[in-house]
């Protein structure tokens, strides 16, 4: 008896391997679903449009966009991390969810470690050094100077656990000095107050730099990536300035629930390397700020691994806790 029920097990077994063979040589055999944490009009709807098109006229089966938005996307990697691990749920992940929520709230329902099956990286983002134009500032060197001095400093953000939060947290720690945290609930109070010159400096993305700079509200005086930034190509970058370890970034990747086949998520991979590759979609991309950075997905796992223990220990070391 034992014997009939362990080769009916391994028999059980190869069938269903060969279905998961099967079922990822005719990947996509179906409309897929891409979900988004976040509501209509921000940066992962901008993206995903992009992301979805190129992947519906490549692959021939439809790729649509599912908002999902709610608990600073968490809301949407639940809904990921509990379907079936097929290749026809996915999610458009900022780097907040994959790597800074687990540490930032604690209480999880999913363990966004083990829960994704990393597929790609979309765009990365570095940030950009600002300070408001009312002061007297206008280098970078002028402005470690004042805030090594002792003078009273504030510095902005989105809100608690972004990554203009924790990028100022990290530098504050790395250059040595103090400055009060003032979060705001969102992008929009935040460009609003930089506009009003309540906050004294902050780290933003390009697009938001930009346009306060253009407004006259700010000076941006680093850029947090290795090369300079083709948005602000006179402001230096953190390595120039010699804090090669202060280079930071936030990304944008795709991911699928654990245990997708891996041809499937390999297809995946491959397919928006190609997509991305090409001017069209590409310039899309970066006309709204965005620079296209696809990746394989054992270098994905790397980044999201990296960027997991490096923030991780930014909100340990400096006591960072959701609202």
């Amino acid at each position: 008896m034992r014997s009939m029920r362990r080769w009916c097990t391994l028999i059980g077994l190869a069938y269903l391997s060969i279905s998961t063979v099967a079922s990822a040589e005719n990947y996509p055999a179906r409309s897929v679903r891409v979900l988004t944490g976040y509501p209509p009009g921000g940066a992962t709807d901008v993206i995903g449009r992009v992301l979805v098109d190129t992947l519906t006229s490549r692959l021939g089966q439809s790729f649509y966009l599912e908002g999902k938005p709610g608990a600073a996307g968490n809301l949407a990697g639940e809904i990921l991390a509990n379907a079936p691990p097929d290749g026809y749920t996915l999610y458009l992940a900022g780097m907040g969810v994959v790597v800074v929520n687990h540490a930032l709230y604690g209480n999880m329902a999913y363990d966004p470690a083990t829960a994704f099956a990393p597929i790609t990286l979309l765009v990365r983002l570095p940030l950009v050094l600002e300070v408001k134009a009312a002061t007297k500032i206008a280098t970078y060197q002028e402005f470690v100077a004042l805030a090594r001095s002792g003078v009273r400093l504030n510095h902005g953000s989105p809100g608690i656990g972004t990554l203009p939060h924790l990028a100022a947290a990290l530098f504050t720690s790395r250059i040595g000095f103090e400055s009060a945290h003032v979060p705001y609930r969102g992008t929009g109070p935040f460009v609003s107050a930089m506009m009003q010159a309540e906050i004294d400096w902050a780290f933003d993305v390009p697009s938001g730099t930009l346009t306060l700079q253009g407004g006259g509200f700010i000076k941006p005086l680093a850029v947090t990536s290795a090369a300079r930034d083709a948005t602000f190509p006179t402001v230096p970058t953190i390595v120039e300035l010699g804090m090669p370890d202060l280079v930071m970034a936030t990304w944008f990747a795709l991911v699928a629930p654990a245990r997708t086949p891996r041809a499937i998520v390999e297809q995946l991979s491959r397919e928006v390397a190609k997509a991305l590759a090409v001017p069209e979609p590409a310039a899309r991309l970066r006309a709204l700020g965005y620079e296209p950075a696809t990746s394989t997905p054992d270098e994905t796992s790397a980044i999201f691994a990296a960027d997991r223990a490096r923030w991780g220990a930014v909100i340990k070391a400096n006591n960072i806790k959701a609202e």
